[in-house]
């Protein structure tokens, strides 16, 4: 079995992705590039892995579970 990467975005994000409730990826890129990927706005996601923000640099390993969360801003 091929150990990949899953993620997982909720809410707005999860809808601007094709409603897809899980995505799978290849370990071995960064968040970052993810992110990129995805075509979205690195400074707007949280990235959570396994549990714990994740910085963009952080290398994707096989196993690990990703969520996607919407930066939320307010004054």
């Amino acid at each position: 079995m091929e150990e990949r990467v899953e993620a997982m975005a909720t809410g707005i994000l999860r809808r601007r992705l094709g409603d897809w409730e899980r995505l799978w990826f290849d370990p071995g890129q960064t968040v970052h590039a993810m992110l990129l990927a995805l075509e979205l706005d690195p400074g707007s996601v949280m990235v959570m892995v396994n549990g714990r923000r994740a910085a963009k640099d952080y290398v994707l390993r096989a196993g690990d579970e990703v969520r996607l969360l919407r930066l939320i801003t307010g004054g």
